[in-house]
């Protein structure tokens, strides 16, 4: 796949899911011209799937938008269904719980990056959090 940086995204729709890549970041302001402009960085921590901070230039010339990209795992739907967990996630974005839904190729998702917290420590749980 021509999606390459720092790494690649296996796909097996790679057309697909460039053309939803591309779609994405011109509604975002991107100047894309060249599938090579995506800068892929793998992320590691998913369970079942692979994903992928994806970052590409804007307008000023800055890399700072992104988004993830979710390649399914194989083999998973023998512990749960993945048209349900596609549409709760739908569901869940819909209303604003969690990453936006940004577009679907057929082996995976483009969501919203969020950029993650420090993990939550008894330290920095106050009595305000507690309740009495």
């Amino acid at each position: 796949m021509a999606i390459k940086k720092n790494g690649f995204i296996p796909s097996c729709a790679p057309e697909e899911l460039k053309k939803v890549l591309k779609a994405v970041a011109s509604e975002w302001g991107g100047m894309i011209k060249d599938m090579e402009e995506f800068h892929v960085v793998p992320l590691k921590g998913a369970l079942t799937n692979e994903v992928f901070q994806i970052n590409w230039p804007t307008k000023h010339g800055d890399l700072h938008q992104k988004v993830l990209v979710r390649v399914y795992g194989e083999g998973v739907e023998v512990f749960f269904n993945r048209d349900d967990e596609i549409r709760t996630f739908e569901c869940m974005s819909m209303h604003g719980q969690g990453p936006r839904l940004l577009g679907r190729f057929p082996d995976g998702r483009i969501e919203e990056f969020i950029h993650a917290r420090h993990s939550l420590r008894p330290t920095s749980v106050t009595l305000k959090y507690l309740p009495l």
